[in-house]
């Protein structure tokens, strides 16, 4: 049976899942296309330390970040399901994006990382 905290769970894991692979994959062809990042109101769009790191390399850190991203999906499906092995697999691709929310210098990343560490405590035992 899924709980209120199991479903709200579920949910935000799609949502940071969908808002993070929505929001990459339209910069990073336009990094792609344009050979920079683009500007939005004096930002650069996921500037931040893996610049450094070259163009190339930059893309595939980001097209990495999207297949991470696109994972959560799975994980969120399996916590809609009421299932443990989904907040595990939540759990270990929360840790992961925090490489990328530091590399593209993602301030909203670490709000919805508390916000999915708290949830999961909180659903941990009507999980199976």
């Amino acid at each position: 049976m899924r709980t209120r905290s199991v479903t709200a769970l579920s949910v935000l894991i799609a949502f940071d899942a969908l808002s993070w692979a929505a929001g990459a994959v339209p910069t990073l062809h336009y990094a792609f296309t344009h050979h920079d990042l683009p500007t939005v109101a004096g930002i650069r769009l996921l500037g931040g330390p893996f610049e450094r790191l070259g163009l190339e390399a930059f893309i595939v850190a980001g097209l990495l970040f999207v297949v991470i991203s696109a994972l959560k999906l799975l994980a969120a499906y399996w916590v809609w399901n009421a299932r443990k092995d989904g907040a595990v697999l939540g759990l270990i691709l929360l840790g992961v994006s925090t490489i990328f929310w530091y590399g593209f210098s993602l301030p909203l990343g670490p709000t919805e990382g508390v916000a999915e560490l708290v949830l999961t405590a909180v659903a941990w035992k009507s999980l199976s």
